[in-house]
């Protein structure tokens, strides 16, 4: 018989584990679900995480909370996954019955998931609760030992020649930048207001900045890489580590607008595969929405492999 309650503090590894297990794309650690709670309440949002279970066996997953970079006090983000051996048992949707009586209970108006359009469960399981598709995104992946940088090499010194430069986090803590923590929070707010999304961008704020971008412990000081044009930065991009995967997950790739088209975004991620080759990284992974044109004709070009689409799903009550 399947029981959903909520997680208890010895169960957030086997949570992680059964989420990793349904899709085992984008695996996550119990350490990262734990993470993700505890942020999102402490900034004051809701969040939640709920386990199903068959006798003591952990067999899924389901967690609710809101994006603090699209935030909204009625709209929520769902994760949901059921082992693959036990699906089609009960415990997803037994898992959904509960969030969707949680929801209803706080008066939430929507909730929206990513599902892979060829995970083979996913998408008819939503769709039979309301859910409809909508935006779709693509995650991609660079095999960096296979990456050619000799069709690039003239770029950069290009963009050096009119004073672009690309430092790091590393670079910029050590020569004591003033007030480098505003500085990369302004620049983040700048460059992310026009990335395609589904839900509109809200202002994220310094809290969140400092505890979820610079105080991730995955963050690779080396692999926050800033392009500055004198005194200005004008561009960003990050690398991420994590503790159930060995490749290198991008953070945000962005440009400010008067220097977009111009090459900045390519030698940023030019300088982001050279970190990945010096950490013995095999992989970089990244993902776009469909609509972003420019950033996915980087990535192409880079020779970034797409994944098939994700689809983002909304039910709204």
């Amino acid at each position: 018989m399947i029981t959903v309650r909520p997680v208890q503090e010895h169960e957030w590894d086997a949570a992680a584990r059964a989420y990793s297990a349904a899709h085992p794309h984008e695996p996550v650690s119990g350490t990262d679900l734990r993470r993700r709670q505890d942020e999102q309440r402490g900034w004051g949002y809701t969040a939640a995480t709920l386990v199903a279970l068959d006798g003591p066996e952990v067999v899924g997953m389901g967690a609710y909370f809101q994006n603090p970079g699209a935030y909204h006090p009625r709209r929520f983000v769902l994760d949901l996954g059921v082992v693959p051996e036990r699906q089609h048992q009960g415990a997803g949707g037994a898992l959904w019955a509960a969030i969707e009586a949680d929801l209803r209970g706080r008066g939430a108006e929507s909730i929206r998931v990513l599902a892979r359009e060829d995970h083979r469960t996913a998408p008819g399981f939503l769709t039979r609760r309301g859910f409809t598709g909508g935006k779709r995104y693509f995650t991609s992946a660079l095999d960096v030992g296979a990456f050619d940088p000799g069709p690039f090499a003239p770029l950069r010194p290009r963009l050096e020649a009119r004073g672009v430069r690309i430092v790091s986090l590393t670079d910029l803590r050590a020569a004591r930048t003033p007030d480098l923590p505003a500085r990369l929070h302004a620049l983040m707010s700048d460059v992310r207001t026009d990335v395609p999304r589904s839900e509109p961008a809200t202002p994220l704020s310094f809290q969140v900045f400092d505890e979820a971008v610079l105080g991730d412990p995955g963050l690779l000081p080396d692999a926050y890489l800033v392009a500055a044009h004198g005194d200005d930065f004008i561009g960003q991009t990050v690398l991420f580590a994590s503790e159930v995967s060995d490749a290198l997950y991008t953070g945000l790739t962005g440009v400010t607008r008067a220097w977009r088209g111009q090459g900045v975004a390519t030698v940023l991620k030019l300088a982001a595969i050279d970190v990945a080759r010096a950490h013995g990284a095999p992989t970089i992974r990244t993902d776009n929405a469909s609509d972003n044109a420019p950033m996915l004709a980087i990535n192409d070009r880079l020779g970034f492999v797409r994944d098939p689409a994700s689809v983002s799903y909304l039910r709204a009550f």
